[in-house]
């Protein structure tokens, strides 16, 4: 009987390192601290409360996986497989000083290391977005 445990134990811990190796999943564990510190910068055109249209900031769009995966205007933010070419990652390790700092001071929550971690890790693990196409509380469109 002992036996039959442990090794139900070991298949079981087995699987789960498995499934884990593929990565982070984006719409449970990604996407909440992003859209937390990221969205109200990087949204759809939208009109404000006062009613003036507002861009995206580096034409940056981060609401949907399609605009995500264009980038902005200094291109493809996320490199699949290469966190170090990934600069919407690579953004949140400078150092608070610089201008390049994102988010930046005083404007959202900044991401924890485990956070920062977990984002590489689902880089290097291919950037798979699963699933998830769009939030659609955040990906209005306007315009």
């Amino acid at each position: 009987m002992r036996i039959h445990i442990a090794t139900i134990a070991i298949a079981g811990l087995a699987l789960a390192g498995a499934a884990r190796a593929e990565g982070p999943d984006f719409e449970k564990e990604i996407w909440p601290f992003v859209k937390n510190s990221c969205v109200k910068c990087h949204q759809p055109p939208h009109k404000d409360e006062r009613g003036r249209t507002r861009k995206p900031k580096a034409d940056l769009v981060i609401t949907n996986k399609a605009d995500f995966l264009k980038g902005g205007e200094d291109g493809e933010v996320i490199k699949a497989g290469n966190p170090k070419e990934s600069s919407f990652l690579q953004r949140t390790l400078l150092d608070m000083s610089s201008d390049d700092h994102m988010p930046p001071e005083g404007k959202a929550d900044e991401w924890t290391d485990e956070q920062k971690k977990l984002f590489e890790a689902w880089i290097q693990a291919g950037a798979d977005f699963g699933k998830w196409e769009r939030d659609p509380e955040v990906d209005l469109k306007d315009e």
